[in-house]
């Protein structure tokens, strides 16, 4: 990402993009009320600041419980709710694998608010675009601060072109913040995840309220500009002292289309020490989320037979089937996960009792070693929930 060099004119009214952008970053607890005390919180008792742990599956969590300023923005910024629940999912996934259940509770984002999630967000603006404003339109458009990490405009104005040379590949940013407590109660911040949503495709209008078109954007490219959006905010964050000794986390997710019906995937991710100031390197990511069966020749094709038994099977021992859809993970190339919606039209609860009973016996033939979560439903209902692990206990639940 290219860095913005300032003009002796302007002087100190302008920010570059990069490293004196950041500081927007170093007054963010006092900008933020919500993010006073975040080095320590006493509490006289352990109990009354976290949330009983029930499964170290699941993070413990601060209380009373804080709400992220940059809530709201989450769903109005991902562009299906199937990948603003991957997303999610997937970021405290990550982060277990850094900061352990066992030794953090979580607590929403404090750091980003929202006016700096949506300065983030924007365009960057180049030195050229700059010296043409005034100091009024400076302060307007964010042009003062400059912390876009969208690629700049560079002054084009033709959508389609910027859909080919500037398209906007940053959605979203996530913050999760990470806290030690003290056999005393006290909580100490100590670790910050972000996850940087990225766009797959682009939308733009050539005119106000005419067609909408796309753009498919390059995912390797995507994948190198979420990665060097990464390494810029880790140097805004840097810059203040508040956050020079945190262990950090980055995690690049690019999001599927908006009308698809299965989500997208993190890519690559990056751990960054306290103290350390560079990311050297990220590591790649091995996910795919797909739809079964698929025509997606990615999906090894005894993972597409085997769902394909398992629907035969299914249709030939119930007339009223027609059926199932399966969403799954596939991490290093394995079926990992896997969600089943098997549509069921309810005539007797003997017939439903079957069905459910038939579909326990084919998870454990079929996928033995998935997690898998299958649901006879109809419409407004569910009657049956099979689940596994990925072992030999698979459980059945029927509805009263």
């Amino acid at each position: 990402m290219k860095k913005l060099v300032t003009t002796m004119t302007l002087g100190t009214l302008i920010l570059a993009a990069c490293s004196n952008s950041s500081v927007d970053v170093e007054n963010a607890a006092e900008n933020n009320e919500q993010n006073e005390n975040i080095q320590t919180v006493p509490r006289e008792d352990v109990q009354d600041s976290v949330t009983k742990s029930t499964s170290k599956e699941y993070y413990q969590s601060v209380l009373p419980y804080e709400l992220s300023p940059a809530r709201g923005l989450t769903s109005s910024n991902m562009v299906s709710t199937y990948n603003m629940e991957a997303f999610e999912k997937g970021l405290f996934e990550l982060s277990k694998g850094v900061f352990s259940t066992d030794d953090y509770v979580f607590r929403e984002g404090q750091i980003m608010s929202e006016e700096m999630t949506r300065e983030y967000l924007k365009r960057q603006y180049s030195e050229e675009q700059i010296e043409e404003m005034d100091e009024d339109e400076l302060k307007k458009t964010g042009a003062f601060s400059n912390l876009g990490l969208n690629p700049s405009s560079n002054g084009e104005t033709d959508p389609e072109k910027l859909a080919k040379n500037a398209p906007i590949y940053l959605s979203h940013i996530l913050e999760q913040d990470y806290l030690k407590v003290d056999e005393d109660g006290n909580q100490s911040f100590e670790g910050i995840t972000f996850g940087l949503a990225m766009n797959s495709e682009y939308l733009y209008q050539k005119e106000q309220y005419g067609t909408t078109y796309e753009e498919e954007l390059d995912l390797e490219e995507v994948k190198k500009q979420g990665e060097e959006m990464a390494r810029e905010m880790l140097e805004r964050l840097r810059a203040n002292s508040d956050y020079a000794d945190k262990k950090v986390m980055f995690a690049v997710f690019i999001q599927s289309k908006g009308t698809d019906i299965i989500p997208g995937n993190f890519v690559s991710y990056a751990v960054v020490d306290p103290g350390e100031e560079k990311i050297d390197k990220f590591e790649t990511i091995d996910e795919k989320n797909v739809l079964l069966p698929s025509n997606d020749k990615s999906v090894p094709e005894e993972i597409n037979n085997e769902y394909r038994a398992f629907n035969r099977e299914l249709e030939s021992y119930f007339k009223s089937f027609t059926t199932s859809v399966g969403r799954g993970v596939m991490r290093d190339g394995k079926l990992e996960e896997l969600s089943i919606e098997i549509p069921f039209e309810y005539e007797s609860r003997g017939e439903m009792i079957g069905i459910s009973q038939f579909v326990h016996e084919l998870v454990e033939k079929h996928f033995g070693n998935t997690k898998v979560t299958a649901k006879i439903q109809d419409k407004s209902k569910v009657y049956a929930t099979i689940t596994s692990n990925g072992d030999d206990d698979v459980q059945l639940y029927i509805m009263e």
